[in-house]
């Protein structure tokens, strides 16, 4: 057992950060109940403790559930669809101003008028992620309802300190909370900045709470506090209304499958961002993986990453929307052929440069679970960026997410605004089944996610990483052309690969925390860990 990064169980195992809410989902396990139930309750206690990554209001929980009384797989997509009312023209689009620089110029390569699908009403969408929390305990769930409340209710009433993070998340956003006085009074009900170890009180989340546990998580939606939302959003001048929020289901699937070496890789559906991760996979799946400690594998990495990242913003989107070619992106004889030039040229490196498609560094929170029957869930969560809309329903303490801004405001696009259409995004989730482990793995940190959740898999599957090896390996991120940014190469490596005509650029980090999950076949126990700010409970 590594103190703090991993931990070994009989009984269950969560992997989380904040620390706190791992320990609530362990509590859970406790009691007696299984990983869907830990899953619900501490991306619950999540809401709570980092809102500003996120919420009850957050834009989508993005799972993949193995369920172990049947063997089966599940993708559970509770993602934002845009309101009815949402149509392609409706932000004003200007130049890309230089600075300052945010989603709309990082990743769309223009600016939008006062920022309308970044901050306020009418960035909001339909809010998923509470859906996602509420089916995980209602389809696959073992204790009540309100023991999945319970937990965070308690936090809130007796109050918890701010911590640093989020102190200081509230002091440099400090302009734009007070711009939405019910944002202000929840992030901070004493008029002022708080301080890492201030004592945080939220009686307006504890109502909230309460009236979930007593209605159920679908008064969200179609009850009060969905009124209560849908109401605020209009009076605020957004779009959305009580029809969209009583109208929304999440979507419990079949998973998207592929295979990588002796192990069954599944993940959500389209437009979480899963299907990437695959397509690397695939394509890895045609070489024999080399030493990680050598400028072959390494070099195969930035080769397959730059094929995976062109097709994706090629042709990734809500297909309900959109054409987008799945069975081709999931297959193996076109993985081989997008690979063949790196089999013939081994040692060549692709400097080819097309259009500059933006960036995104936004990060979000991960949770995985297990249990000693073999549950496992893997599940995504987030607001969208820091705190979302920055838009709280008045009197509810529901910070919303700004599901809208992760589609495109430039008209005539894949990814542009439609009424229903559910934003591309980059969470990847997935679960793998070995002949002697199932694994879930995820983490935050935008469209590094696709990249390093890959590499999560790949090391657990082919070099037998632990949850905690895998999660604090080095790392590597490209998208269509270089630079390569990578973190915890050795001097040596980075010097050949720049001797190969790499532009090779260290930094300090490439996504954020991973959370590993997994149950042991042969020993019959629960293993979980991650690296920074993770808790295996």
């Amino acid at each position: 057992m590594v103190e703090g990064t991993e931990v070994l169980s009989n009984i269950g195992a969560v992997a989380a950060g904040p620390p706190g809410a791992a320990k609530i989902g362990a509590k859970i396990l406790s009691d007696g109940g299984n990983a869907m139930d830990a899953a619900a309750a501490t991306c619950l206690a999540c809401c709570m403790l980092h809102p500003v990554a996120t919420g009850l209001g957050g834009y989508i929980l993005a799972a993949v559930v193995l369920e172990a009384k049947t063997g089966k797989v599940w993708s559970l997509d509770a993602n934002s669809p845009a309101p009815s009312a949402a149509h392609e023209q409706m932000y004003d689009i200007l130049p890309m101003r230089e600075h300052p620089k945010g989603i709309n110029e990082n990743e769309y390569l223009c600016s939008v008028r006062d920022n309308a699908n970044i901050h306020g009403p009418l960035s909001v969408a339909i809010p998923g992620q509470m859906a996602g929390m509420g089916m995980l305990w209602e389809r696959w769930g073992q204790l009540k309802w309100e023991a999945i409340i319970e937990p965070s209710l308690t936090l809130v009433e007796e109050g918890f300190p701010y911590d640093t993070q989020l102190a200081n998340s509230i002091r440099v956003n400090e302009a734009i909370i007070q711009h939405y006085k019910s944002t202000a009074q929840y992030l901070m009900p004493e008029g002022k900045i708080p301080a890492a170890n201030d004592i945080w009180h939220i009686p307006h989340m504890s109502k909230t709470l309460r009236r979930l546990a007593a209605e159920g998580w679908r008064d969200f939606y179609s009850g009060e506090l969905g009124r209560k939302i849908a109401d605020a959003v209009q009076s605020g001048g957004g779009i959305l209304t009580r029809k969209d929020m009583a109208s929304y289901e999440p979507r419990i699937t079949e998973p998207y499958t592929t295979t990588y070496r002796h192990a069954e890789i599944f993940g959500p559906i389209l437009p979480n961002g899963c299907i990437s991760s695959m397509q690397i996979l695939n394509m890895l799946d045609c070489f024999d993986m080399p030493p990680d400690n050598t400028i072959e594998y390494w070099h195969l990495w930035a080769e397959v990453l730059k094929l995976a990242w062109r097709d994706r913003l090629t042709y990734a989107g809500d297909p309900d929307f959109v054409e987008v070619p799945v069975e081709r992106l999931l297959s193996k004889a076109y993985a081989a052929g997008r690979v063949e030039t790196i089999k013939q040229f081994p040692n060549d490196v692709d400097r080819r440069i097309p259009p500059f498609e933006g960036d995104s560094r936004i990060g979000t929170l991960h949770v995985s679970t297990a249990d000693i029957e073999g549950n496992i869930v893997t599940a995504t969560i987030t607001q969208g960026g820091g705190f979302g809309s920055f838009f709280t329903a008045p009197d509810t303490a529901i910070l919303l997410g700004h599901g809208m801004s992760r589609l495109d405001p430039r008209p005539g696009r894949a990814n542009s605004v439609a009424a229903g259409k559910r934003p591309l995004n980059n969470v990847a989730p997935i679960i793998s089944r070995l002949p002697d482990r199932d694994i879930a793995t995820g983490m935050p940190g935008g469209r590094r996610i696709i990249s390093v959740g890959a590499q999560l898999a790949q090391r657990m599957i082919d070099f037998g990483a632990s949850p905690y090896e895998a999660a604090s390996a080095p790392r590597m991120h490209v998208q269509t052309h270089e630079p390569i940014e990578v973190k915890g190469l050795s001097q040596h490596v980075m010097d050949e690969m720049k001797a190969l005509g790499h532009e090779v650029m260290p930094v300090e980090s490439i996504g954020q925390a991973a959370h590993c999950a997994e149950f042991l076949h042969a020993e019959k126990q629960v293993r979980a860990g991650g690296n920074w700010w993770a808790a295996g409970v």
